[in-house]
């Protein structure tokens, strides 16, 4: 029995030896493909380049990148380094360093069931190979090849540098916070404390130290609790690891982080020019694939510094007193031809890293009806400005919206609609586009605009035609809208890039020059883009309404839009206001504002029913301070396409009879009982004001002088009522900022079911 079992397992053994043979010569042949396609290890290149340097519009420097006025960064050797800093570091990032040949194993083991067990993402790279990395592959991902390349790489290093250079080179070109100036433990030092390497802390040292493990989560400026939880956390493995003694280690603890650090940063960069720094850093990224912190680079760009200068003047309150510091404000100018931004506003108080809310998307309100409902009714269904519309009672499902002012205006037309932003209209326009188009066509006609569409839960649903969007527009989005809708339909991608040089390889990146030769038609044709144009322009000139705030400023078009809690949202907000929007244009440039409460504010119950005409007025400052500057450009003409009929204009070819039968009579029934419960008493600025009912009320406002924070005489400019929004944190001082990536607040929302049905 025995001998019949053994012979039984026999082949089995020798299978399994075959297999695990031929393993391990794949695993070293792939091993070997991988080290010869490894680049060639050269030292030269783990040194700290020169400081990456931005130009603004007039090839004046704007910004250098975590270093000195002269734009080079300051790199210590390592004699400088104290030793409390040196035993914090290898504490906190590589307890063997001094042992291992630049790649640990065991480390590496350690790492991987820890993960194995917790379903972690514990990394077990040595200091050496995060060194190799940051040099060799900054933007890389993360594979087994890059992986197995990194290593060859750091045994190399290990090999031709010895420890205390593999150190210091390390320590130079690494980060320690958010900040571009926390590049290189030199200017963490002055970013921090203001002091220099050598006269560092224990409990500074292990601040610094700490924070290489995740810089972003660990800059106390934003995130004290976090970075000061991981500095006592390194402080004990120092105790572990025999550095200090426990006694040394309670008393470091003591110390309060935020009294260690500096009140202002000792660097020249101008936190002015912060949000827009950090919109072409994200710029240059997405298209060179290159970070200008870790790759030397010179940056040029269409920022107007005094705009910038005055825009972010205006958030922070300085040129405009909004009253209330929990109010956040978002904006973007750009060119209205050629997609190249001048200016950006980030937010109240903005500093390099937070959430940029000119890139965070908001809930549009009424801005969306003139492309969006109207714009599409012009390209697909062939109607022309007077189309005449009955405004009415109207219900689909549960979706039952409302005008802003309870009534309903019989037969109105296109123009009128628009004008007064009444919603009925609107909507019945989107039925009729989306019976046309459909979902995709909507979709394809906004990206052709400029505006993502990609998380969008069903665009053919009918409250999108009022603002009602499950995500919303960001300010750049809507800024690149209304530019290429002033320019006939002609999209040029928004950019804030002229061209950037790569130093150490010569190469140039023309960004500006590709963008125009990309510039194409949108799906709105030449006749379409031009009928919302000059809508909007006509409307604009009556100056009633918020839209007096742009008397004095030529050629304008305008939109503006609100938005409101659906009466579902709990903490006493349903049905009140939520999103201020204004968005003008002119030959020369669109400027588009947000304003309104992030999750701060709104957990207090504020809403932004006194500040409706702000964002006219933030919109007015922009826009004839860029009209001091001389330009002789003006709209483009009239397409051959497109006849004008008395004060109509229609397509070339189509029939327009609808616009000549036009009635004004205007019918006063109120909703009805089945609606009473969607509707939300408002005083007499905004009255009647409903869960899905626009009040962008342009010619209806009567007066429009800003006393104090009350506003007078001012309407609810375009309200759509949404479901539960989480804005994100933007709390200012030594508190998290939120994501500081572009775009990353969370302003999803699902339109409220009990006002709308998927159609």
């Amino acid at each position: 029995m025995k001998t019949r079992t053994l012979k039984k397992l026999k082949p089995i053994r020798i299978i399994g030896t075959i297999a695990l043979a031929s393993a391990i010569v794949l695993a070293g042949v792939l091993g070997f493909n991988i080290y010869k396609d490894t680049e060639a290890f050269d030292a030269d290149k783990l040194l700290s380049s020169g400081a990456s340097v931005m130009y603004d519009s007039n090839g004046e420097v704007m910004y250098t990148y975590g270093s000195d006025e002269n734009g080079t960064r300051e790199n210590i050797t390592y004699d400088d380094l104290p030793q409390v800093l040196v035993d914090a570091v290898i504490a906190a990032e590589d307890s063997r360093f001094f042992e291992h040949n630049g790649f640990d194993l065991p480390r590496i083991a350690k790492a991987a069931i820890s993960n194995l067990a917790t379903g972690g993402r514990q990394g077990g790279s040595t200091i050496t190979q995060q060194l190799i990395k940051k040099t060799y592959f900054p933007n890389a991902e993360k594979t087994y090849t890059r992986k197995l390349s990194e290593v060859f790489l750091a045994i190399q290093a290990d090999k031709q540098l010895s420890k205390e250079e593999i150190l210091t080179l390390y320590l130079n070109k690494i980060y320690f916070g958010r900040s571009t100036r926390s590049i290189g433990i030199a200017a963490a030092c002055k970013y921090y404390f203001n002091k220099d390497v050598s006269e560092l802390t224990l409990p500074e040292a292990a601040l610094l130290a700490g924070s290489l493990n995740s810089p972003y989560n660990y800059d106390p400026y934003y995130c004290l609790d976090k970075a000061t939880n991981r500095r006592n956390t390194i402080l004990n493995l120092m105790v572990v690891h025999g550095y200090i003694t426990q006694e040394e280690c309670d008393q470091a603890k003591q110390v309060k982080i935020e009294n260690t650090l500096c009140t202002s940063s000792s660097t020249s960069n101008n936190s002015t020019l912060a949000a827009y720094v950090d919109l072409v850093t994200e710029e240059v990224k997405e298209r060179t694939g290159l970070d200008p912190k870790e790759v030397q680079m010179n940056i040029y760009t269409y920022c107007d510094k005094d705009t910038q200068e005055l825009a972010t003047a205006i958030a922070n309150g300085d040129k405009y007193d909004y009253s209330d510091e929990d109010m956040r404000m978002g904006g973007a100018i750009q060119s209205s031809q050629d997609g190249r931004i001048v200016a950006i506003i980030g937010g109240r108080n903005y500093s390099y890293g937070l959430l940029n809310f000119a890139t965070a998307k908001q809930q549009p309100g009424s801005s969306v009806k003139p492309f969006l409902d109207y714009g599409l009714a012009f390209e697909n269904l062939d109607w022309c400005t007077g189309q005449t519309i009955v405004d009415e009672p109207y219900s689909k499902g549960n979706f039952k919206p409302k005008n802003w002012d309870r009534k309903f205006h019989g037969t109105v037309s296109v123009t009128s609609a628009l004008e007064n932003s009444w919603n009925i209209p609107a909507i019945k326009t989107y039925e009729e586009v989306t019976k046309k188009i459909g979902k995709s066509g909507v979709v394809s006609a906004m990206e052709s605009l400029g505006i993502d569409m990609s998380k969008q839960k069903d665009p053919a649903n009918l409250s999108y035609a009022i603002g009602g969007w499950t995500t919303g527009i960001s300010p750049l989005e809507m800024a690149s809208t209304y530019a290429t809708i002033s320019y006939n339909g002609l999209y040029t991608e928004s950019h804030t890039i002229n061209y950037i040089e790569i130093v150490q390889t010569g190469r140039v990146y023309n960004v500006d020059e590709d963008i125009q030769d990309e510039a194409k038609q949108s799906d709105y044709s030449k006749a379409s883009a031009f009928m919302v144009r000059e809508v909007m322009l006509d409307y604009t000139k009556n100056g009633s309404g918020n839209y007096a705030y742009l008397s004095g400023i030529d050629n304008v078009g305008a939109k503006t839009g609100t938005s409101n809690w659906a009466s579902s949202k709990g903490n006493g907000m349903g049905g009140k206001s939520r999103d201020l929007w204004m968005t003008a244009y002119t030959p020369d440039y669109v400027c588009s504002v947000w304003m309104g409460f992030d999750k701060t504010g709104i957990d207090k119950g504020k809403t932004t029913s006194r500040y409706k005409a702000y964002p006219g007025k933030v919109v007015q400052m922009l826009l004839k301070h860029l009209q001091k500057n001389d330009s002789n450009k003006i709209y483009p003409e009239q397409p051959s396409t497109v006849i004008k009929d008395g004060n109509e204009y229609y397509k070339k070819g189509t029939s327009h009879s609808h616009h000549a039968s036009e009635t004004t009579e205007e019918a006063t029934e109120e909703q009805t009982t089945e609606n009473t419960d969607d509707t939300t008493s408002q005083d007499t600025g905004n009255q009647g004001t409903t869960d899905q009912g626009n009040t962008d009320q342009s010619s209806q406002n009567q007066g429009t002088s800003d006393q104090g924070n009350s506003e007078q005489g001012t309407t609810d400019q375009g309200t759509t009522n949404q479901g539960t929004t989480n804005q994100g944190t933007t709390n200012q001082g030594n508190t998290d900022q939120g994501t500081g990536s572009q775009g990353n607040q969370d302003s999803s929302t699902t339109p409220d079911t009990s006002q709308n049905t998927n159609q």
